[in-house]
Order: C-alpha cells, then structure tokens, then sequence
C-alpha cells in the first residue's frame, strides 16, 4: 500500500525529468540548464512537493497532450475525477 501524503505530487513518466529534479542524476549534457529552470527541484528538495514516476499507460496527462481512443480518453478521465 502507499502511504499517503500531505504534498502535492508531481506523477511524471519521464525517467530523466525525475532524476534530474530529485537530484539523482547531475551530468555535463545537464549542466547547461539556467539554475532559473530549477524551481521544482528546489521545491523537492525543500519538502515542500513529491515527484514520483509513473508508467506511461498511467499518465491521465496525456489526454491534453495526445490524440487517445474513446476508451483510453475515457480512463484518464476517470483517474482525475470528471465524468465521460
């Protein structure tokens, strides 16, 4: 079971995105990102938000961002609450 938590979760599907924000990852094809960009790994690292990976087939995003079958529109739906 998961715990539960206080924090806004960030859910992401993108194995780098997540290493880089939870720093476990730091490299020289990275080091050219402005430390303006690092907001969320601030936010990380001060507490204050969680970021966890998901499988892809698990991200409800994915209905903003991608054309998706009636029955795939309709699952993300359902994950953040709004009727089909």
């Amino acid at each position: 079971l998961e715990k539960e938590s206080s924090k806004p979760t960030i859910l992401c599907d993108n194995s780098g995105a997540v290493s880089i924000s939870t720093g476990q990852s730091s490299s020289a094809r990275t080091r050219h990102i402005d430390i303006r960009h690092h907001f969320v790994k601030e936010k990380i690292q001060e507490g204050e938000i969680e970021m966890r990976q998901i499988p892809s087939a698990d991200n409800a995003a994915d209905m903003f961002t991608k054309a998706l079958t009636p029955s795939r529109l309709a699952a993300c739906m359902k994950v953040i609450g709004m009727a089909a």
